[in-house]
């Protein structure tokens, strides 16, 4: 079965902690758990994780709430974002993915913007208040420290902290031994070595209109990454309202893409760009794809059927 965001959800509401001891031909260890406001789970093939392995993994993803966290007001980027124009210390969990922010923002021509979050407030999306005083050009980083030119410049990292969390994770169970697993958290994900058949993991995309499977991929040692305007949404007066905001509009986005899947050895950035291209729409999105070699599927809204646009490297793992 494929394996896509909706049934590996409810796949696992079921945890099986079954210890650092060998698995049978075809058997995977199954753990899960919430973070985020969302869920996470992991398929562990070849042996059980041990104890050690599993506090791990929560103190990673307790260390990254408490970083960059914007629900919670003692979460250093909460820090930084009520802090005034400047430098400020940061540890290298938030300045690392700061500076990948900021990256794929001057890649994408701020259609990726950290510094959206007022806006996206505004819309009932997410907890930073407050007007949007400027763009991520506004922000920087160097060693040990974030810098804004504005004191009512603020980080928002949500369309960016789940790929990170993925990859620290992800890294976390290779240094313990563990060469083949699936994660997910929150519907994005990251494959590594072979299923539990020994092939590469299936992962399925989810048709953005219906939540059906619509295609199958093959894929091991990469992250997939989706972003739509189906789910965390609400209509108003006749107009669909998405979590996704313009940043050139401060607005939601209001184009054709039903859903952007991108793949990318980094779920980091898978992430980013997955919001970014959502924003950007098919042509210029596409046009990015080609230029950097990324493995793209867009899926357009298109009356009654579905147009897919995918770009050349893409096709490699249908």
């Amino acid at each position: 079965m494929a394996i896509t965001r909706r049934n590996l959800l409810l796949g696992a509401a079921w945890m099986g902690l079954l210890g650092a001891s060998p698995l049978r031909a075809g058997e995977t260890a199954r753990l899960s758990g919430r973070a985020y406001g969302t869920t996470w789970s992991i398929r562990i093939v070849g042996t059980g994780p041990a104890p050690a392995t599993l506090d791990g993994i929560g103190a990673i993803l307790a260390e990254i709430d408490e970083e960059m966290s914007p629900f919670r007001p003692d979460s250093a980027l909460s820090g930084f974002n009520a802090a005034p124009a400047g430098w400020h210390a940061s540890g290298p969990g938030l300045l690392a993915v700061t500076g990948e922010a900021l990256r794929i923002a001057t890649l994408t021509g701020g259609a990726f913007d950290p510094s959206v979050g007022p806006s996206v407030g505004r819309y009932g999306f997410g907890p930073i208040t407050g007007e949007r005083t400027g763009t991520y050009r506004g922000l920087s980083i160097r060693p040990g420290a974030i810098g804004k030119t504005e004191a009512g410049l603020s980080l928002d990292l949500c369309g960016i902290a789940k790929g990170h969390a993925l990859d620290r994770v992800g890294r976390h169970l290779k240094a313990s031994g563990h060469s083949d697993f699936l994660i997910e958290i929150g519907g994005e994900l990251l494959a590594s070595g072979s299923g539990p058949e020994g092939r590469p993991w299936r992962l399925g995309i989810e048709h953005p209109e219906t939540g059906a499977l619509y295609a199958r991929l093959a894929a091991t040692d990469i992250a997939l990454a989706t972003s739509g305007d189906r789910i965390n949404r609400y209509d108003l007066a006749g107009r669909r309202y998405t979590h996704i905001i313009d940043p050139l509009t401060d607005a939601p986005v209001a184009n054709s893409v039903a859903s952007v899947s991108v793949l990318h050895p980094s779920a980091m950035t898978a992430d980013a760009l997955a919001t970014g291209l959502m924003v950007m729409g098919a042509e210029r999105g596409l046009a990015l794809a080609e230029a950097e070699a990324l493995p793209v599927l867009f899926l357009l809204h298109g009356g009654e059927t579905l147009d897919a646009r995918a770009s050349t490297a893409f096709a490699a793992y249908l």
